[in-house]
């Protein structure tokens, strides 16, 4: 089953059990296998933190917007968001794995890339347009 939905979250922590609700719903009504769920789950639980943490250099409300879409090739998460501009396929992890090398911040990004796909990044109209892909099986 193809599914295409959008989510707007305000920049506040609580928003982050909404979000992972809003998720597994819809990955499970597509038939998503739960081992694609867990990891599509742990990349959008760090991605929002990390957005909603370090994300904004003002206190004030924004909004993120999250995009799922799924296919019977893969489940893409976009997450678009009007924050510090940030690109995070640029920032340096350990290439050997070591978390005990990995920079300051960057475990949680380590983890994403090795979980998802494909991650892509874009600046467009001031905004950080992040794209996590994953293979699935329908």
């Amino acid at each position: 089953m193809d599914v295409a939905e959008t989510v707007l979250l305000d920049n506040e922590p609580l928003e982050l059990s909404r979000a992972a609700a809003w998720l597994d719903s819809l990955l499970e009504s597509a038939g998503v296998a739960p081992r694609v769920i867990a990891a599509l789950q742990v990349a959008l639980d760090e991605v929002l933190n990390n957005i909603m943490v370090h994300g904004y250099a003002d206190l004030e409300s924004h909004q993120i917007e999250v995009r799922l879409t799924v296919d019977t090739a893969a489940a893409t998460l976009e997450f678009v968001d009007d924050g510090i501009p940030f690109d995070p396929t640029q920032h340096e992890t350990s290439s050997s794995g070591d978390v005990a090398s990995t920079q300051t911040g960057g475990l949680g990004l380590l983890f994403v890339r090795r979980l998802m796909d494909d991650v892509a990044f874009e600046r467009v109209d001031d905004r950080n347009h992040l794209t996590l892909r994953k293979f699935v099986s329908l």
